[in-house]
């Protein structure tokens, strides 16, 4: 009898305890995998809100893109918020420690009942003091994302005024290899109308962003090639907007994702929800867009250039030492233009870079060859003059203020300037350079594109096979631009001046300079500088051709074009 009491007890207990936990979270498809716009996320009822989200219609690689039968661990990871999980609903710093509502919403103990259906999944949470919250996150294809509508019902509560939330946005997986392609994981909040506001901000700090959230267009964070976005449906979300912050996840690094610690933007947003009269309800509409960054698909969505101020923030990235090309940008706009024509023509990502490579080499080409001319009409005018020169510094001695007040009298006699034409390339040059580097770096478009061969993937190193040491792996694009470079420096004569001839020795080592710094960059950007390269040298033989041989004094004149 006792033995048969106990075992009640021991069951009545374990009947206790697995009421008292928490539900578990759960998987949810939004759509069918591989249909665009489709999602595949884990639900958490405690704290309400979005563990990871998986891009349904995205895969991890090539190789997972080409399976005929998928598994979940095929598709790509966008967001994954651990345990702060994405889309929590919590009380605002002004209603934290009112009773109005009761428990905290985003609190892990705080379980929302959770009901899910084919498009959807419905949280709704009692706070205990006669208020309930509702979140119905609605999948929207169209939009590539959600619809998020988000309500406070009065069951029984006599409070008045209003209460004050915050959202948490998702935090986009930003893999450790994007680190080599600059700061691409940004806040932004841009308005509809005036300037776009972007910030990376400190590792665990806090920023908030100075705009006008009743003036917001759309506000999210992103990564390499997607974004993660929120914006107002109707005037009521709009109005119930307050802030906009911004700050950096993960504290650690996150071996799952491969995301380091404090890489990823993530964005908060602040509003604020009257509280109704009993019986009646505050809802707001909001859309989510969870998908790539790119003139090409932004014009499926509905509004196609909602979105585009996010380019304009990739397109902009500083040439070095946070100094902004002039003309990088929309020269990088036209580039990605005209690479998207190409691809249109031809069908491969690759062949349209080497088409666009050689557009626009081509077109340099009457500027580059009056450059080489000029050059070499003023080389050899200042041969002529090199002994007079001579003379003069060797009258003046080491009076360095006498020699430079003759230097000046003899450049104004002899008219000494160099052509104006000389500088031309330069300038015509870097900005196209910059523009297309920029483009590159963060072109979804060229995302798991083969090009031919053992180049599978555009937007990553060529990668032709394994070392099993450092680098890991022998790219072989980066190595066949050093030597062209090397040959094509190596081909021009040393100048017999001994200064020039030591400025030339030394900028022979900067296609090996070069080459380390761009060994692991895309493929997509090393094809179109091994192509550059080779153009070089059919535009050196055109030139040699019809100008003759290069002077040796010419040589450390020439500028290279990339």
């Amino acid at each position: 009898m006792s033995m048969l009491r106990s075992l009640l007890v021991l069951l009545c207990s374990a009947l206790a305890c697995a009421q008292s936990e928490p539900p578990k979270a759960f998987v949810h498809d939004f759509g069918a995998p591989g249909v665009t716009g489709s999602f595949r996320a884990q639900i958490a009822p405690a704290g309400g809100g979005l563990v990871w989200l998986q891009s349904a219609d995205h895969f991890i690689n090539l190789a997972a893109a080409r399976k005929e039968t998928k598994s979940g661990a095929d598709y790509l990871l966008l967001a994954f918020n651990g345990t702060d999980h994405a889309l929590r609903l919590g009380l605002g710093a002004a209603s934290a420690s009112s009773p109005a509502f009761g428990v905290a919403p985003d609190d892990a103990r705080a379980i929302w009942t959770t009901t899910a259906a084919a498009d959807r999944v419905t949280f709704t949470l009692d706070g205990g003091a006669g208020l309930v919250l509702e979140k119905v996150l609605r999948h929207d294809p169209a939009w590539r994302g959600f619809e998020l509508e988000i309500a406070l019902q009065n069951k029984s509560s006599t409070a008045t005024g209003s209460l004050d939330f915050v959202l948490g946005g998702p935090a986009l997986v930003v893999p450790h290899e994007s680190g080599l392609f600059g700061t691409l994981s940004v806040g932004i909040a841009s308005p509809v109308t005036g300037d776009t506001l972007h910030v990376v901000p400190q590792a665990g700090a806090v920023q908030r962003l100075a705009v006008d959230p009743n003036q917001l267009s759309f506000a999210g964070s992103t990564n390499r090639f997607f974004g993660a976005f929120l914006w107002p449906k109707e005037a009521a979300a709009q109005q119930s907007l307050r802030s906009i912050d911004v700050d950096t996840v993960p504290p650690f690094g996150d071996p799952e994702s491969g995301t380091l610690p404090n890489t990823s933007t993530r964005v908060r947003y602040g509003m604020q929800l009257a509280i109704p009269a009993v019986g009646a309800e505050t809802r707001v509409k909001f859309g989510l867009y969870f998908g790539p960054k790119s003139y090409r698909v932004f014009s499926t969505l509905p509004e196609p250039d909602r979105f585009a101020p996010i380019l304009d923030v990739d397109l902009n990235a500083p040439c070095c030492f946070s100094v902004t090309m002039p003309g990088g940008r929309p020269m990088a706009k036209v580039l990605l233009w005209l690479l998207g024509w190409f691809y249109d023509l031809v069908g491969n990502w690759g062949v349209a870079i080497m088409m666009l490579t050689i557009l626009v080499r081509s077109l340099l080409l009457p500027v580059n060859f009056k450059m080489q001319k000029s050059m070499r009409a003023y080389s050899a005018r200042m041969a002529v003059l090199k002994p007079k020169l001579d003379a003069l510094k060797q009258k003046h001695g080491d009076d360095k203020a006498a020699y430079q007040q003759a230097m000046i009298a003899f450049q104004r006699e002899h008219k000494m300037l160099p052509p104006l034409g000389g500088c031309i390339p330069i300038f015509a040059t870097m900005p196209i350079y910059i523009g297309l580097f920029t483009a590159l770096r963060t072109a979804y478009d060229v995302r798991q594109q083969p090009f031919f061969g053992w180049i599978e993937d555009l937007s990553r190193p060529d990668e032709m096979f394994s070392l099993g040491f450092w680098p890991e792996q022998f790219n072989l694009l980066p190595i066949l631009w050093i030597i062209l470079m090397l040959i094509q420096m190596l081909r021009q004569p040393l100048p017999t001046d001994p200064q020039q001839r030591q400025s030339m020795q030394i900028m022979r080592f900067m296609p090996l300079i070069f080459g380390v710094m761009l060994y692991t960059y895309a493929a997509a950007l090393l094809v179109y500088m091994v192509t550059s390269m080779l153009w070089t040298f059919v535009e050196s033989a055109i030139t040699k051709k019809i100008l003759g041989p290069i002077d040796p004094n010419v040589a450390a004149l020439t500028p290279q074009t990339f």
